[in-house]
């Protein structure tokens, strides 16, 4: 049932004493708002925060390898000259605080962002199946509030939970061409819901009763993307991958209610690894979250997005005869959505270890992001924590 059906049913019920409590309860207006409050903070705004795709190596290097890795499904190139299947699984808890007007409230989400399996199935020729997170809008926030009922002030407690996600369902193809160029395609279907269920309760439990609403919307949409990879020369290469993004339907209860395109992408990456043991990337990338603008409303714009990235890893202690990699990276961000015309912009540090398990058989990743988000004209600031574990086996 939803709050316009409350509110209509405590307006037909206004003449008895129960009516009028309920409409007084579901027409009353906190007497302290914010739309942050609401979304979750400032990169749950619109559609939810745009995950990236890659593994957690790529991660722990700020994202600048993910044009190289044959496990992020960003550029499907990097599949080509695959030697062996490799089967790969993520985990990534994210822990938010957002600061507005000196008040400061927590969030926290819980994702698994990439699930994939790449293999070689000819000289040259391999092929990954991926899923991973699009956009992740999931996080639980609780706030405390007041309303007026009848002249007087109750307190009330809102507890938001949200559950829903777009993910990125890809299947790719890669291929080197000799010792110098590879290419790759890859075709995505993007789907997921977004569940949205708030309560309110109050504090005086005689009095009033609690309120509950909720609502689903279901996503669909597909793209296809093209890579390339060119050895320039020993050590240094460069990668470029474009993403053309079809439609994308939002429906509710099977009714297709507005329709937008996926965001196209054109991303490059260059990598130098003449040093033994150690690679440095750096990595810029465009996308156009505009063709999204349909799916959303007048309050929360999207707009389009310039990202860059560099990272390293090297080798380092060694753990039982094989070497530990040591990670770093830097990131700068502009979040897709924001708020009215204010916009978000988004700076991380990374740093992480890759850890040999069982020689090459098994290997284990670990990366932690610091980020700091701000709303440009806003004065809203948002700090997080993301960790990130994946476990990559070589069967």
């Amino acid at each position: 049932m939803s709050f316009r059906t409350l509110r209509r049913r405590a307006a037909r019920a206004v003449h008895s004493p129960v009516g009028i409590v309920a409409a007084a309860l579901l027409c009353a207006t906190p007497l302290s708002t914010s739309p942050l409050h609401a979304q979750g903070g400032l990169s749950s705004l619109g559609f939810g925060y745009p995950v990236g795709g890659t593994s957690t190596r790529a991660a722990a290097m700020g994202g600048a390898f993910g044009e190289f890795d044959a496990l992020s499904p960003i550029n499907p190139s990097a599949l080509g000259g695959l030697t062996r299947t490799v089967i790969s699984v993520q985990a990534e808890p994210e822990f938010r605080t957002l600061t507005l007007g000196g008040v400061s409230e927590k969030t926290r989400a819980q994702r698994i962002p990439l699930l994939s399996v790449a293999f070689p199935f000819s000289r040259g020729f391999a092929a990954g199946v991926s899923a991973s997170t699009f956009l992740d809008r999931s996080y639980s926030t609780v706030t405390q509030d007041a309303i007026v009922v009848d002249g007087q002030t109750v307190n009330t407690t809102d507890q938001i939970d949200v559950r829903g996600s777009i993910g990125d369902l890809r299947m790719a193809v890669g291929w080197r061409i000799n010792d110098r160029f590879s290419v790759g395609v890859g075709g995505h279907l993007f789907t997921g819901d977004n569940l949205v269920a708030r309560e309110r309760t109050f504090e005086d439990t005689l009095r009033f009763g609690s309120v509950l609403d909720s609502s689903r919307v279901v996503y669909f949409g597909r793209a296809l993307s093209l890579g390339g990879e060119w050895r320039i020369r020993k050590g240094l290469a460069t990668q470029v991958s474009f993403r053309r993004g079809g439609t994308i339907d939002a429906r509710v209860l099977d009714t297709v209610r507005t329709r937008a395109s996926v965001p196209d992408r054109l991303g490059i990456g260059l990598r130098y690894d003449g040093i033994p043991g150690s690679v440095f990337a750096a990595g810029i990338e465009q996308q156009d979250w505009t063709s999204m603008q349909s799916l959303g409303s007048d309050l929360v714009k999207p707009r389009d997005a310039t990202n860059w990235h560099v990272g390293a890893e090297t080798a380092g202690p060694r753990l039982r005869g094989v070497p530990l990699l040591v990670r770093a990276g830097y990131a700068r961000n502009a979040l897709p959505f924001g708020l009215n015309s204010g916009v978000v912009n988004e700076s991380r540090l990374s740093a992480g270890l890759g850890v040999p398990i069982a020689r090459e058989q098994a290997s284990l990743d670990l990366s932690v992001r610091r980020a700091k988000r701000t709303l440009v004209g806003g004065g809203a600031k948002e700090k997080a924590w993301l960790l990130g574990i994946g476990v990559q086996i070589r069967p």
